[in-house]
Order: structure tokens, then C-alpha cells, then sequence
């Protein structure tokens, strides 16, 4: 099974609909979100090479109004059970794990109501995990009561998005 890359970038201020309309253009790209919180955009692009994303990448960094970026490939994970919609709240979460094998945390997540996927990941995170709920509020609810309840998960933090865009 082959993983998304999750790209998690700052763009200047005020800037955030003409970056999205340039990243509209990248193929490569298959959701597009603002969000809340320390990110502007979260990326997801398809899975694909070592290469190619790197090619990407650097083609996400050239745009002007981007600042950084900060970069995670799944390796292992759950892909979605189904297809997202683009009329739903999306929420991101980024979590770390502790004392408690990944693979166990992310089998618990797939029981929470309006998991999507969630993939394993090196770096600053354990764990991205996509939720999709009716509002924003519900997928605050359910990262507040379901992901602090679970066996493992050391911390977490949740980016809304604002009007994602998803390729077909």
C-alpha cells in the first residue's frame, strides 16, 4: 500500500487564497486545506516517489507567498475507508504516542465516528489522522472526548480546515 505525504506549510499573511489558487495547478496535489492553528495549509499529496515528491515539493516551496514547510510521508496506516466530501468539516490531527505500539493507537481511531485515515509518520509526529464531521464543533467534540480518551496518545493537536479542496 502506498501512503500520502502530508505537507504542513506558513504562508505570508493575507496570502493564503492566491497560494491556493497557484496549488490548484500542481497535479501532484490532491487536497488542498486552509486550516487553523500553527499551519496555513495542510497539503496531501499522492502517493508517490522519493523523487517525485521532492520534485513537488520543490515546486511548493518556489511559490513566493509560501514561508515553510514541514513534511511527513506515511509509511503505515489506515487509507480511507471512504471517500472524503467536500461539503463536511475536515480536521487534521497530529499526534505522538507514547508507551503504546503505533499500530495499536491507529487501529483505535478507526473505531471513532468520522475517522478518515490516518497514516504513521517520522518526524515531529507519531500519527496523522483525517476526520470529516457535519460541522467543526463536532470534530472539536470528538477530539476533545474520543482522542484524549485513548490508550497511547501522549499529545495531540487538531488543525480545522476552512473550505478544503479536494481533487478527484
Amino acid at each position: 500500500m502506498n501512503f500520502p505525504t502530508y505537507v504542513f506549510a506558513t504562508v505570508n499573511s493575507g496570502r493564503s487564497t492566491k497560494v491556493v489558487e497557484e496549488l490548484k495547478r500542481n497535479s501532484q496535489i490532491d487536497l488542498i486545506a486552509p486550516v487553523t492553528g500553527r499551519y496555513d495549509l495542510v497539503l496531501r499529496l499522492k502517493p508517490n516517489t522519493p523523487h517525485n515528491v521532492y520534485q513537488t515539493l520543490k515546486e511548493i516551496r518556489e511559490i513566493s507567498d509560501v514561508r515553510t514547510t514541514d513534511t511527513h510521508t506515511g509509511f503505515d496506516g489506515i487509507q480511507p475507508m471512504k471517500k472524503l466530501e467536500s461539503q463536511m468539516a475536515l480536521g487534521f490531527s497530529l499526534l505522538n504516542v507514547q508507551h503504546t505500539p503505533i499500530e495499536n493507537v491507529v487501529k483505535q481511531l478507526s473505531s471513532i465516528p468520522g475517522f478518515v485515515e490516518a497514516a504513521t509518520v517520522p518526524g515531529q509526529f507519531d500519527i496523522v489522522a483525517l476526520w470529516q464531521a457535519r460541522t467543526s464543533d463536532d470534530i472539536v467534540k470528538t477530539s476533545f472526548e474520543k482522542l484524549s480518551n485513548l490508550e497511547g496518545i501522549f499529545s495531540s493537536e487538531t488543525l480545522l480546515a476552512h473550505v478544503p479542496f479536494f481533487k478527484a
